[in-house]
């Protein structure tokens, strides 16, 4: 009877130890996909702050007697400062922000030739 009483104890010892592996990898799962979220959600809110920043520097660039390679540099060094002020690093957005300023340029001429 003793080694029955044994292998119950090492049965339950083993399986509890299973229980909190398990509990443990979907804890790291869980933190790990938090991590992430909230990475993205601050990348999202640090473009969307971005873009609200160069809407305005367009803005401002566009009443400027500047040629238009000028206008755009205007506006990129604008959101430089911009998130430099916000504390955002503005070199990971530079292609996606120049991706960005094209498109409104170009959606700003179609308008005028309509």
């Amino acid at each position: 009877m003793d080694w029955i009483t044994s292998a119950n104890g090492l049965i339950t010892l083993i399986i509890g130890l299973f229980g909190l592996v398990s509990a443990g990898i979907s804890l790291f799962a869980l933190i790990k996909n938090l991590i992430k979220t909230s990475k993205d959600k601050t990348f999202q809110e640090n473009w969307k702050l971005i873009m609200q920043i160069a809407d305005k520097a367009m803005a401002a660039a566009s009443e400027t007697s500047l040629a238009n390679a000028d206008k755009k540099t205007q506006v990129v060094e604008a959101v430089k400062a911009g998130c430099k002020a916000a504390g955002i690093d503005a070199d990971s957005f530079m292609d996606q922000l120049s991706a960005y300023i094209d498109d409104c340029i170009t959606f700003a001429h179609s308008i005028k030739r309509q």
